[in-house]
């Protein structure tokens, strides 16, 4: 099989993990209240079956971020094909048990199984496309990854919510994750660590000897702007909807066409963001991966600014008043993403190969911490700093400043590009 054709099918299969695993989480959205019409999770009131659903969620993510850590390490220690092997392995089968479970106990237990690879197999999946993928090709094979969790959410939604039973949907997504696990473990044979860098020497790996890497000024510059950058994101997922409704006044429905659409431009994006990155680099443009980031950052901080600003006619849900202000939203949120792929590929060209797992754990665990507040930072300043007898404006004033957070990032994005080309390996 010859290289090109080799790299294709690593990614293929590994974008169906990707997709098939993420659709684990992601289907717990539109199932939660008929696991609680089943008996499956606990609650005599609204407000207490939400909490107990809300832990399963809570629980699963947290698991696997307290071990992203442990996996990063021994992914560079070990190899990155065996760790998402195994992580693998272990989501499939957590995700077959989900279906069979018959009490709220049992209903944790294996979505926590399935959190122990869910989140923490990042690291390991973001060195491991350093190690298949040539440094002027990432910014394509980092969307791959990012463009199948956006649509691993649409996907989720539709067939979970609509089209299958849950108790099949879980049992096909699961039967897929094991699948892909082992198509990518064999496909992938030969792709060690440093593989696609053939002309540098890897060394053995050492704790100790990873940590100047974390400390790399770029290294730093991008952990300083993953959780001001994933705070937006985080409030963006949650309260996007309901956002729409309350101040448009428009139908929840009709939110949620604006919000899919939206996501989906999410998805092209990343494709646009690494292509153009990736094609400015071959062109012999070094900073080029920069300057797409810092271009998408601007013109879609303006977008969205300007969708959360818009003095929308309320209540009305014609054609020809959606236009203009989802319009905004869409290109608010695809050209934003066009940094996304880039954090990685440069994360992964400015440290050598042996502690990518250890530094993508660090940058993994900031990035989650990121999209864990969002929710909660936004409805904290409408509460307080931001309160207001009229609600709308309260809200407004509260997601303007919370999506503002994206002008630190960019500050910080302008760092990245004087300190990048001089750090790269």
């Amino acid at each position: 099989m010859s290289g090109r054709r080799s790299v294709t099918l690593i990614l293929a299969s590994l974008s169906l993990l990707v997709l098939s695993y993420f659709m684990g989480y992601y289907m717990l959205n539109p199932i939660m209240r008929t696991l609680h019409e089943e008996g499956l999770i606990p609650g005599a009131t609204e407000e207490e079956w939400r909490y107990y659903g809300g832990l399963v969620a809570t629980l699963l993510q947290g698991v696997g971020l307290v071990l992203s850590f442990a996996w990063g390490v021994l992914a560079d220690k070990y190899g990155r094909r065996q760790v998402i092997f195994l992580l693998g392995l272990v989501m499939g089968l957590g995700m077959l048990l989900v279906p069979t479970a018959t009490s709220y106990s049992q209903l944790l237990a294996y979505f926590l199984l399935f959190g122990v690879g869910y989140v923490g197999v990042g690291p390991a999946i973001y060195a491991f496309i350093s190690d298949a993928v040539p440094p002027e090709s990432r910014g394509r094979g980092y969307a791959v990854y990012y463009v199948s969790s956006v649509l691993a959410m649409i996907l989720a939604i539709v067939v979970a919510g609509v089209l299958l039973p849950w108790r099949v949907a879980y049992t096909i997504s699961g039967a897929v994750v094991l699948l892909t696990a082992v198509v990518l473990y064999f496909s992938s044979r030969g792709i060690t660590v440093g593989f696609s860098e053939a002309k540098r020497k890897v060394g053995a790996y050492r704790f100790r000897e990873a940590l100047p890497s974390i400390r790399k000024r770029t290294v730093l510059l991008v952990l300083l702007m993953i959780v001001p950058w994933t705070i937006p994101w985080g409030m963006l997922s949650v309260w996007s909807i309901d956002y729409i409704v309350t101040k448009w006044g428009v139908t929840k429905e009709t939110a949620s066409l604006v919000i899919a659409l939206a996501t989906l431009s999410i998805a092209l994006g990343h494709i646009i963001g690494g292509t153009l990155s990736d094609r400015l680099v071959r062109k012999g443009d070094v900073g080029g991966r920069t300057k797409v980031s810092i271009l998408g950052i601007a013109v879609g901080y303006l977008a969205m600014l300007s969708m959360l600003l818009y003095p929308y006619p309320r209540g009305e849900a014609s054609l020809s008043t959606l236009l203009l202000p989802a319009s905004l939203a869409v290109f608010g949120m695809m050209f934003t993403t066009f940094a996304y792929p880039n954090i990685n590929t440069i994360l992964s060209e400015v440290v050598v190969p042996e502690h990518r797992g250890t530094v993508f754990a660090v940058y993994s665990i900031l990035n989650n911490l990121g999209w864990t507040l969002g929710p909660t930072f936004y409805p904290l300043l409408m509460g307080s700093v931001f309160r207001s007898r009229d609600v709308v404006t309260s809200m407004t004033l509260a997601a303007s400043v919370t999506v503002s957070l994206w002008l630190l990032a960019l500050a910080l994005w302008v760092l990245i590009h004087r300190s990048y080309p001089k750090e790269r390996v």
